[in-house]
C-alpha cells in the first residue's frame, strides 16, 4: 500500500543526534509513512545506528552512497519517495509528535497549497529550549527565506514538475521561490520541530556562502518574475563570478554577511556561547573593514536586548555584549 507521506532525511556522520531524530519520526501520531534516510558516506557510527533502527521498524529504508553533498543526498531520497507527499527532516532535529498529522490535514484541506512549512522550537545542543518561532502567516520570499528547511512538506508531483533541488547552496530558498512562482505556499503557525543549534553551524565561511547564495537566488527569481530567462539554469554552484554576472556588487554581499553575523551572534550569546559570538562579529565586521566593528556590535546588542526584553529577562550575556559594543 502506498504510504501517505515519504519523510526524507539526509545524514553524514550524524551519530550524536541521529537516534533522537529517528525515534521522534518513527513515533509520529500519523503512522502511515515511510522514512527514507540517505547516508551520504558516513565514516562514524551512523551506518550501525541506521541498520539497527531499520531492523526494528520496516518503515525505515536506507540508501547508502558515496559522499555527494546535501543536495545530491536529498534529491536521491526524494527520487525514492513512494508517497504523494514528501516531508523533509534533518538528522540533528526532533519532530514534534503530531507534526506529520497536522501538515497532512492542512494539505488535505487546502489542495491549492503545494509547499507547507511550520514553526520551530529553537533548542541548544542538549535539547534545552531557547526560543519559539511560529510559522509566518504572510510569506515574503523576495525579502527573506521564510521557511525552515526541515519543517517543509510538499506535494511530490509539484516537486518533480519544477525540477527538484538544483544548487549546492541556498538549495532550499531556490526551491521555495520556484514553488512560489507556480503553486500555493503556506506555513502553519504550529510548532512542528525542535531545531537544534550546535557547534559548527556558524562560521564566516558558512555565512559568506549563505549570503552569496541568497543574493544570487533572489536576483534570479526577480528576473524570472519579469519574464526573463532563468540566469541560474545550468549553474550548480554560486561564486563571485556568478554574483558579478548577475550585476550584484560586492558591497551588497558584505552587507548581507554583516546582517547574518549580527543575527547569529545574538542567538549564540543567548545560549551562552559568547566567545563564538564575539569571533563571528569580529570576522563579520572585517568583511566591511575594521571601522565597521563598533557599528556591527551595536546592532548585535540591540537585537539581543530586544529578544531578551521580549522574554522578560535581561541576561548576563546581554550585559557582556553591551560591553563589547562599547569597544572592549
Amino acid at each position: 500500500m502506498t504510504p501517505r507521506v515519504s519523510v526524507v532525511m539526509p545524514v553524514r556522520d550524524g551519530k550524536r543526534f541521529l537516534r533522537e531524530a529517528l525515534d521522534s519520526t518513527l513515533a509520529q501520531t500519523l503512522a502511515d509513512f515511510e522514512l527514507i534516510v540517505v547516508d551520504d558516506g558516513s565514516s562514524d557510527a551512523t551506518p550501525e545506528i541506521l541498520t539497527e533502527a531499520a531492523q526494528r521498524d520496516s518503515r525505515l529504508r536506507v540508501r547508502w552512497q558515496e559522499p555527494g553533498g546535501l543536495t545530491v543526498a536529498i534529491n536521491a531520497g526524494c527520487a525514492l519517495a513512494q508517497a504523494p507527499l514528501i516531508a523533509r527532516m534533518d538528522a540533528d532535529d526532533v519532530m514534534l509528535p503530531d507534526r506529520l498529522e497536522r501538515q497532512v490535514a492542512y494539505l488535505d484541506a487546502h489542495p491549492d497549497v503545494a509547499l507547507l512549512g511550520g514553526g520551530v522550537v529553537l533548542v541548544d545542543e542538549t535539547g534545552n529550549e531557547i526560543d519559539r518561532e511560529p510559522g509566518r502567516a504572510q510569506l515574503d520570499f523576495l525579502a527573506r527565506n521564510d521557511l525552515t528547511h526541515a519543517t517543509v512538506m510538499m506535494r511530490a508531483e509539484a516537486f518533480v514538475a519544477i525540477g527538484g533541488y538544483r544548487l549546492d547552496q541556498s538549495e532550499d530558498y531556490d526551491l521555495w521561490l520556484r514553488f512560489d512562482e507556480q503553486y500555493g505556499v503556506a506555513a502553519l503557525a504550529d510548532l512542528v520541530i525542535r531545531y537544534r543549534l550546535h557547534t559548527g553551524q556558524f562560521s564566516v565561511t558558512a555565512l559568506e556562502r549563505q549570503a552569496l547564495g541568497f543574493l544570487c537566488v533572489r536576483e534570479a527569481a526577480i528576473r524570472r518574475r519579469r519574464g526573463e530567462p532563468d540566469p541560474l539554469d545550468g549553474v550548480e554552484r554560486h561564486d563571485e563570478t556568478v554574483l558579478s554576472r548577475l550585476g550584484i556588487p560586492r558591497e551588497r554581499l558584505d552587507e548581507a554577511i554583516v546582517s547574518d553575523a549580527v543575527h547569529w551572534a545574538a542567538t549564540l550569546t543567548r545560549v551562552g556561547r559568547d566567545d563564538e559570538a564575539a569571533a563571528l562579529l569580529d570576522a563579520g565586521a572585517a568583511a566591511n573593514g575594521a571601522p565597521r566593528r563598533r557599528e556591527l556590535a551595536r546592532r548585535a546588542r540591540g537585537l539581543l536586548l530586544k529578544r531578551a526584553v521580549r522574554h522578560g529577562r535581561i541576561t548576563q550575556a546581554a550585559r557582556e555584549l553591551a560591553a563589547y559594543a562599547r569597544g572592549r
